[in-house]
C-alpha cells in the first residue's frame, strides 16, 4: 500500500511522524507533501524520515494560485466558516476572526432580510460543490499513484486540501481526514466535503465532527492522540541539575514553566506583556516560596516575534528558552522542561495536555482581557477541572498564587489527578494502548474498503461553467470589490495609497525636472542676451571712437582744431 500524507506545511508532520514510521515498518510506501514554506524545521524533519527509510519520500504540492477560480473558491470557504460562526453556540472569537476574512457580499447577504444566514449558507455550500476539480491536482495524484490519501490540514480554509480531496474523488481514491490537534474541529474551518474516513482522538471530537461539521457517524474512527504517544514512554536524558544549568536556572530552587500560546486575534495586552506583569507580581509576593521561584518561559515557535523588545534578564532566576520540538534534541529539551517543572502555567495551549501526560500540575488564571481566548472558547472548557480536565483555573492572581503554592508543595512528585482525563481525551482505548498502531490499522482498513461515492459533487454540473466564469470575474474590478474582505480592503487601500504616493512623487519629480529645464532655458536666454549686449556695447564703443577720431582729424585738417589729435602721441 502507498499512502500520501498532505499537510499545510511540512512542520505539521511532527504530529504524524510516529504513524509514518509505523507504516514504513509494516512495509508500506509513504509520501509526504505540503503547500506552504515554513521555518519551523519541517523540511529537516521529512528529510530525516526519508533518509532513515527508503520507502518514505516527500515533495511540495503544486500551487493553485494561478487558477482563475481558486481565489474566489478560497474566499467562499472562509465565508462558510463565518456563516457557521454566526450560530449562537459559537464564541465571539470565531465571529471576529472570520468576519475580517469574509467577502463583503457575504456579510451583506447574511444581514439581508430575505436571504439571511440560512440562505447564505445554502448558496455558499452549492457554490463550493460547483467549483471545478483541479486538473493540476488530478495529475499530481496520478503521478504519485497512492492507494490512500490522508489530509491532515482539512480544517484550514486557506489550504488546498479540499481541492486535493475533490481530485481524489475524481480518481475514486479513498480519503482519510486526520484531525491535527485537540481544538481543530471546534475552532478551525469546516470540513465542506465528506471524506471516506475521519480519524479523531476521542468521543469529544467525534461529537464535534457530527454536530458541528455534519459528518456521518459511520465515517468516524477513534484512535487516540498518536502525537502524544512519545510522551507516555519518554524519560529524561539528563539530571535536573544538568537541565537547570543548561537553561540558566538555579538548581537548588523549584521552577515553573510558562508555555506561550498562539492567540488570534492578538489580545491587548499581548501575552509577553502579561508574562512580565505576572513575574513582577511573583517577585513582590510576601511568600518566599513564590518570591524566589524559578521561571522558565517557553515561547511558541510560531510567535517568537511577539517577544521582540521584552526583557526578562532583569529578573533573577528567570530564563527564556525553547524551540519547536521537532527533532530528537528539541523534543528531549521540551520533555525535560515539562518533567522537571513544579507546575506548567499558560493561557490556552496544547502544552497543557502534554503536561498532564507527564503528570505535572497545570494552572491558569482568567482575566477579562483574555476571556475571548479562554472561557468563551469551546475547546478550553474541555481542559478545565469542571469538565474533568487537568487545568486548575483562578479568577485572579491571588487565587492563582495560592494554587501555585499547593503545586510547589508536591515537591516534584507526580500529579495523578490527570489520569481520568487522559483515559477519555488522549487514550480512550486505555492508558497502556498507544494510538499510533490503531491509526495505521485504520488506514489499512480504509485501503481494503475503498472509496465511497459522493453524488453531491455531481449535482447541477451544468452550472459549473458559469459559476467558474463568475469566480474568475471576481479577480478584478467590481467583482473583486464585492469579494474583498476587510483585510483585502485594507491591502487595496494601502496599495492605492502607495500608488497615490508614488504618483505624487512622480509628478513632483516631473515638476522639478520641468522647472529645472525652464531655469536652464532662461539662463541660456539670459546668457545669450548678455553676450549680445556685450557685443553691441563693444561695437558701439568702437564705432564712437572711430567717429570721434575721424571727426577730430577732419577738424584739424581744416584748421578748426589746434589741439592734439585723438590717437596721436604728444611730444
Amino acid at each position: 500500500m502507498k499512502v500520501l500524507f498532505a499537510g499545510l506545511h511540512l512542520a505539521q508532520f511532527r504530529n504524524f511522524d510516529s504513524v509514518v514510521l509505523e507504516l514504513a515498518s509494516r512495509g508500506h510506501l509513504v509520501h509526504l507533501t505540503a503547500e506552504e514554506p515554513e521555518a519551523l524545521g519541517g523540511e529537516q524533519l521529512v528529510e530525516r524520515l526519508a533518509a532513515g527509510h527508503s520507502g518514505i519520500t516527500w515533495d511540495l504540492l503544486p500551487s493553485l494560485e494561478n487558477e482563475p477560480w481558486f481565489d474566489a473558491a478560497r474566499r467562499m470557504r472562509v465565508a462558510l466558516d463565518y456563516v457557521r460562526a454566526l450560530e449562537p453556540r459559537y464564541p465571539d472569537k470565531l465571529r471576529v476572526r472570520a468576519a475580517e476574512r469574509t467577502a463583503r457580499i457575504v456579510r451583506w447577504a447574511t444581514r439581508a432580510p430575505v436571504v439571511g444566514r440560512r440562505g447564505t449558507l445554502a448558496a455558499l455550500t452549492r457554490f463550493e460543490r460547483l467549483m471545478p476539480t483541479s486538473e493540476r491536482m488530478v495529475e499530481y495524484l496520478r503521478g504519485h499513484a497512492p492507494d490512500v490519501l490522508v489530509l491532515i490540514a482539512l480544517t484550514y480554509s486557506r489550504s488546498q486540501q479540499l481541492d486535493l480531496l475533490k481530485a481524489a474523488r475524481a480518481l475514486k481514491l479513498p480519503v482519510s481526514a486526520a484531525i491535527l490537534s485537540w481544538d481543530h474541529l471546534s475552532s478551525k474551518a469546516l470540513i465542506h466535503v465528506v471524506p471516506d474516513q475521519v480519524i479523531v482522538w476521542n468521543d469529544v471530537q467525534r461529537q464535534e465532527a457530527i454536530e458541528m461539521h455534519g459528518l456521518p457517524a459511520d465515517r468516524m474512527v477513534l484512535t487516540g492522540a498518536q502525537c502524544y504517544d512519545q510522551w507516555f514512554i519518554r524519560t529524561p536524558e539528563r539530571s535536573r541539575e544538568a537541565f537547570c544549568g543548561a537553561v540558566g536556572l538555579r538548581a537548588d530552587r523549584p521552577f515553573v514553566l510558562w508555555v506561550h500560546s498562539a492567540l488570534t486575534p492578538a489580545p491587548d495586552p499581548p501575552e509577553p506583556a502579561l508574562v512580565v506583569r505576572w513575574i513582577e507580581a511573583l517577585r513582590r509576593h510576601p511568600d518566599p516560596r513564590l518570591r524566589d521561584l524559578g521561571v522558565l518561559v517557553r515561547p511558541h515557535p510560531e510567535r517568537v516575534k511577539e517577544w521582540t523588545g521584552i526583557r526578562l534578564d532583569r529578573f533573577a532566576n528567570v530564563a527564556f528558552h525553547g524551540r519547536n520540538p521537532i527533532d530528537r534534541e528539541s523534543r528531549g529539551d521540551y520533555f525535560d522542561s515539562l518533567y522537571y517543572s513544579a507546575a506548567v502555567i499558560g493561557l490556552v495551549t496544547t502544552a497543557f495536555v502534554e503536561a498532564a501526560i507527564v503528570e505535572r500540575p497545570v494552572l491558569t488564571f482568567t482575566l477579562p482581557e483574555y476571556r475571548m481566548h479562554q472561557e468563551e472558547m469551546i475547546h478550553f472548557r474541555y481542559l478545565t477541572g469542571d469538565q474533568g480536565g487537568p487545568l486548575r483555573t483562578a479568577a485572579d492572581l491571588d487565587t492563582h498564587f495560592a494554587q501555585l503554592v499547593e503545586a510547589i508543595a508536591l515537591d516534584g512528585s507526580r500529579d495523578r489527578r490527570n489520569r481520568q482525563f487522559l483515559k477519555t481525551f488522549v487514550r480512550p482505548a486505555g492508558l497502556e494502548t498507544p494510538a499510533t498502531p490503531t491509526f495505521a490499522d485504520a488506514l489499512e482498513r480504509l485501503h481494503r474498503e475503498g472509496a465511497r461515492p459522493d453524488p453531491s459533487l455531481d449535482r447541477g454540473v451544468w452550472l459549473r461553467p458559469p459559476v467558474t466564469a463568475a469566480a474568475a470575474w471576481s479577480r478584478g474590478g467590481v467583482g473583486r470589490w464585492l469579494m474583498n474582505d476587510q483585510r483585502a480592503d485594507a491591502l487595496d487601500e494601502h496599495a492605492a495609497s502607495v500608488e497615490r504616493s508614488v504618483d505624487a512623487r512622480r509628478r513632483a519629480k516631473e515638476r522639478r525636472q520641468h522647472d529645472k529645464v525652464r531655469r536652464k532655458a532662461w539662463r541660456r536666454r539670459r546668457d545669450t542676451a548678455m553676450r549680445a549686449g556685450k557685443v553691441v556695447k563693444s561695437t558701439l564703443r568702437k564705432t564712437r571712437h572711430r567717429i570721434a577720431v575721424t571727426t577730430y582729424r577732419a577738424l584739424y585738417m581744416v584748421g578748426l582744431w589746434r589741439g592734439q589729435l585723438p590717437g596721436s602721441q604728444g611730444e
